[in-house]
């Protein structure tokens, strides 16, 4: 009886060693960064949404595809509609197609970022219809949706005229626990609430005696800086071919704890890299792997605590998102690691026991 076996299980079984280092000087690794479009005025913050007062505004000047994620202080809830209420000028620049979504992840997203560090789920995406008259609250809409949520994400698809506006924008908005603005209101003024944008643009640039190598150089005297910030990082292709990494350690940079992360998304894939030094670092398929939070140690090279990966597949290259740091306008480390396991080719004669080439009989 033949046995199957995923590509990742068979590599495995076949003397795979664990608990390596995969990052190694030298290592093929380039700098990304992916600023994200999304900009507000001071006086025109999200919280200006749910503040309940006439002539207040939300506006971002990334206009298509901006939005805001707001986490409900009431806890977690089940919404099935949505109100919105016009702001005061610019029709243009109101939401025409809108996408609500759902999580009960913890918020990593910050605020001005891109607002993709968690995984959501779609509740229902749906035109608007908000009319061009002012300050004027719309007809509840309804959408189908049965699952509670701690946080959502309201994404303003485009805006009624993005040739003729230079921002999007939207007096007060409401979500309902029942259909047509019935039952009971989700959201209130103190609920935690920040904005975004999912476009993005290469925002990646570092010095010389800087660059992406000196973070896996195993010197900790050296450093990764990244002048882009937030929402900068990494790909590397491990040398050692295909991998399972396990598990991450960081060393924090010699000065200016306020660049040190303190919040990731790591991504894997298989293909080959095509994206560029200081791109975006978007021409690759890549699999989320999994983000969370960091608590940077204060001492300058000093340790992070390792970070577990729960991760179950083999990747030929990694990319590491910085997306959160201690508001410092610069992002650096001094290095990072990756442990996991090496997948080694596995020999013929193991690929014939398993069924998976021809064995020959010897003639006679």
């Amino acid at each position: 009886m033949k046995l199957k076996y995923s590509l990742t299980a068979l590599l495995v079984s076949c003397g795979a060693a664990h608990g390596a280092n995969l990052l190694t000087p030298g290592d093929f690794i380039i700098g990304i960064g992916f600023g994200s479009e999304s900009n507000y005025p001071g006086p025109e913050s999200p919280s200006k949404l749910l503040d309940g007062q006439t002539n207040t505004k939300y506006l971002n000047f990334g206009k298509d595809n901006s939005g805001f994620i707001v986490t409900p202080g009431s806890g977690s809830s089940v919404a099935q509609s949505a109100v919105f209420r016009t702001a005061n000028d610019s029709p243009e620049r109101d939401p025409s197609n809108v996408s609500i979504y759902g999580t009960n992840d913890p918020i990593s997203s910050i605020d001005n970022g891109t607002g993709n560090n968690e995984n959501w789920s779609l509740i229902s995406s749906f035109n608007a219809n908000l009319p061009d008259s002012r300050l004027t609250t719309s007809a509840p809409i309804d959408f189908a949706n049965g699952t509670a949520y701690s946080s959502y994400r309201v994404t303003f698809d485009n805006v009624k005229n993005s040739g003729g506006a230079n921002s999007s924008q939207l007096d007060e908005f409401q979500l309902f626990s029942g259909l047509g603005g019935t039952g009971g209101s989700i959201l209130g003024a103190a609920d935690s609430i920040i904005a975004f944008d999912t476009d993005t643009g290469a925002s990646s640039s570092f010095p010389a005696g800087e660059a992406p190598g000196f973070g896996i150089d195993g010197n900790s005297g050296t450093k990764y800086l990244n002048f882009g910030g937030v929402n900068t990082g990494f790909i590397v292709t491990p040398s050692g071919g295909a991998s399972i990494i396990s598990a991450f350690t960081m060393t924090t940079g010699n000065d200016a704890p306020g660049r040190d992360p303190n919040a990731y998304v790591l991504y894997g894939t298989n293909d080959a890299i095509t994206s560029a030094q200081n791109s975006d670092g978007s021409n690759e398929n890549w699999v989320r792997i999994q983000g969370g939070t960091l608590n940077p140690p204060g001492g300058r090279g000093a340790a992070y605590d390792s970070e577990a990966v729960a991760n179950a597949t083999a990747f030929t290259s990694y990319r590491f998102d910085v997306v959160g740091n201690g508001g410092d306008g610069l992002m650096q480390f001094a290095e990072i690691q990756f442990d996991g396991t090496f997948i080694p080719e596995p020999s013929s004669a193991m690929l014939a026991m398993l069924g998976l080439l021809p064995v020959f009989r010897r003639r006679r």
